[in-house]
């Protein structure tokens, strides 16, 4: 068969991998010609009768005739139907495939399906078995197998059905208390009890050959393990001794923070210029859909060569859904931009969890943006000590562009240079490497002859707090600006930075208003096409206070928060982009209650009188909780998830609504295993 569009892929199966932990569907099919082929494509659907949309295209192996490709970060339980094309060397497409349904197992709760990471080793050798949990030694007690006339079977085994007492007719009728078991006529049971003489056999059996195949047990220990090992644990019986090696120490767990402003109008389309899953980094897109209805949404990925991989989700009404970026096919090991398009406005944000990168462990967030733009701004930056500055730039058109992009510094001083960009592709600009940059606190404007998606991330280690934070740029300047979130308490330095990319100098009036309602003004004087920088500790009378900023300048200007702390043992540092304009409708889609992580809800008032505040939490599978509050006039209220009822280890969204127009902010705060 030629792969130049005269004939389509013949024999498409879906099936499950022989070796998965779940959430993938194994594709094969066959070509008649592979020679010919230099290409193919993958389409998917929910439906049999399609659409199909393009999940992944990219060169074959035609090395042989059957080819195959694993489709992953897939729903447990759900069914997908696909279709492939081949595309040959001459650049045409075949007709599609067949179609071919794959369907997932559910996942069931414990009900026939062994605990992760139990496992029984016996050793004939020993006489002694030996119980683990996720390879870490649990309990070991002495044993009696079978006696090389009748002995146990060696190999590996599962627990295939509990019985309280068993009888065994076959030797006198005697019980077998707590037995477990797991080949036909053998099981793990407490010493034999005769019942017609009252006594049970002698313990001083164990630690020797001595049963008729069975594993006897002391009957305290036998108890034990069959309350510890659940039907399908496995069991590996060995006739030699077994050494236990413990596992090495788990590494130290990523701590720190991240911070992100609120949504304060749906889209159906959002766009995240940063994105990595190389080996040390977990990327997540979340997902909020705060409707009465199903929500499709189409993603397109975007890698720095220009190629693109796309996946369907589907979200459920008045629900929270997020994606693990690593786990979907093509994708692993990557720089990614990312676009959503859904048929129903929606929420999104995008985290990140990294470990070891450049000796710093920590996460970022950043909520999207809703359109690519020919001009950007970023008020942060700092190149200077252990710090990290990277500008990442995404072209989400099919047409190359050139950005530019210039550099300000706080003395007014500015520095520009040009960078062509693939289409579709994602370009990342490390601001460190630029010498006239070097340990400068430093404001970025981004211009492009193409609309383009713009974002900054950092990484760093500011005074032994290692973490990272990102932030998706402001399309425009604007002269008022407002920022929920802030501290200055304990072990917390909170900056406000304030870029002005104009060519006339300002006044910048800003006001703190404090979570007791004091309010404290102060001016600031900006330079032309500079980078301004408030250190909010160094304010006497802000000392130990929460806080939220007001900024009224007199030009045009640009304005962010980031923050540095050690919060209850979490080293770490977040940023945020501030708010033009207050809103009484606000939308955060990340959230999580599991585990060390703390998340919080800040509130800002900035109008002359108090507000209530309604605030919905959305839940995986679509779950709410309800709640108000009362936020006075020119203050900042807090809300801890973690302390309301029914927000208790787990993924959630938020859905805030004003009677007056408010700010509204996140924070997290986290200590996760790498």
């Amino acid at each position: 068969m030629a792969a130049s569009g005269s004939g389509a892929p013949s024999g498409l199966k879906a099936g499950l991998p022989t070796s998965s932990d779940g959430g993938c569907i194994k594709l094969t099919w066959q070509a008649g010609d592979p020679s010919s082929i230099g290409a193919f494509k993958v389409y998917r659907s929910a439906s049999s009768d399609g659409p199909f949309k393009v999940i992944f295209s990219d060169s074959a192996d035609t090395s042989l005739n059957q080819m195959e490709f694993v489709d992953t970060g897939l729903k447990d339980g759900a069914s997908y139907y696909y279709r492939v094309s081949l595309v040959g060397k001459d650049g045409k497409e075949s007709p599609l495939s067949n179609v071919a349904k794959g369907t997932l197992p559910a996942r069931k709760s414990n009900g026939g399906i062994a605990v992760p990471g139990k496992h029984i080793i016996i050793s004939i050798t020993d006489q002694r078995i030996y119980f683990l949990e996720n390879d870490v030694l649990v309990k070991s007690h002495l044993c009696a197998t079978g006696t090389y006339e009748k002995p146990t079977p060696l190999g590996v085994f599962s627990v295939q059905y509990h019985e309280y007492c068993a009888v065994s007719v076959t030797y006198g009728g005697v019980y077998c208390y707590w037995w477990m078991g797991f080949a036909p006529d053998t099981g793990m049971h407490a010493l034999p009890y005769d019942p017609k003489s009252g006594t049970w056999t002698s313990a001083s059996c164990l630690g020797h050959r001595a049963s008729h195949g069975c594993v006897r047990q002391g009957i305290a220990d036998a108890e034990w393990a069959y309350k510890w090992a659940p039907n399908g644990t496995r069991i590996d019986i060995i006739d030699q001794h077994f050494t236990y090696v413990p596992p090495p120490p788990p590494p130290p767990p990523i701590k720190g923070g991240h911070a992100s402003a609120g949504i304060d109008t749906l889209s159906k389309d959002w766009y995240f210029a940063e994105g990595c899953t190389a080996a040390n980094f977990k990327e997540y897109i979340c997902m909020m859909n705060p409707s009465d209805k199903a929500v499709a949404v189409n993603a397109t990925f975007m890698r720095p060569d220009g190629s693109t991989v796309g996946a369907a989700y589907a979200l459920q009404p008045f629900a929270r859904y997020t994606v693990n970026v690593g786990g979907i096919g093509g994708l692993q090991s990557t720089e990614v931009s990312t676009h959503l398009n859904s048929d129903t406005p929606i929420a999104a944000e995008r985290s990140q969890y990294f470990f070891d990168y450049k000796g710093k462990d920590g996460g970022t967030d950043s909520a999207g943006v809703q359109s690519p733009g020919k001009e950007w701004y970023l008020a942060e930056g700092y190149t200077g000590g252990d710090f990290d500055e990277y500008v990442l730039v995404q072209n989400p058109n099919p047409v190359a562009g050139t950005v530019h992009v210039q550099y300000m510094k706080t003395d007014g001083s500015t520095y520009d240079f040009d960078y062509a960009i693939k289409p579709t592709s994602r370009m990342s600009l490390h601001v460190d490497d630029i010498p006239e940059l070097a340990s400068a606190d430093v404001s970025t404007k981004v211009t492009c002859d193409q609309p383009v998606v713009v974002e900054r991330a950092q990484y760093f280690n500011y005074y032994g707090k290692d973490d990272g934070n990102a932030s998706a740029a402001i399309a425009a300047p604007a002269k008022t600006w407002y920022l929920a979130e802030g501290y200055t308490g304990g072990d917390f330095d909170e900056y406000v930075l304030m870029q002005n990319p104009g060519a006339t100098a300002g006044v910048a009036k800003v006001t703190f208003m404090c979570s007791d309602g004091f309010n404290l003004e102060k001016d600031y004087n900006l330079l032309p096409k500079s980078r301004f920088t408030i250190h909010v500790d160094e304010i006497p009378e802000l000392a130990s206070r929460e806080v939220s900023t007001k900024i009224e300048a007199t030009v045009d200007v640009v304005a962010e928060r980031s923050m540095y702390f050690v919060s209850f043992g979490r080293p770490g540092g977040s940023d945020a982009p501030g708010v033009s304009v207050p809103a009484k409708y606000w939308y955060l889609a990340e959230g999580y209650t599991g585990g060390d992580f703390d998340t919080y809800v800040l509130i800002m008032n900035p109008n002359d009188t108090a507000t209530k505040v309604d605030v919905n939490y959305l839940l995986p599978g679509g779950g709410i909780k309800a709640v108000s509050y009362q936020v006075a006039a020119h203050s900042r209220y807090t809300i801890h998830a973690d302390s309301i009822g029914g927000l208790t280890n787990t993924e959630f969204s938020t859905a805030l609504t004003g009677d007056l127009p408010v700010i509204c902010e996140r924070a997290m705060y986290f200590s996760m295993p790498r």
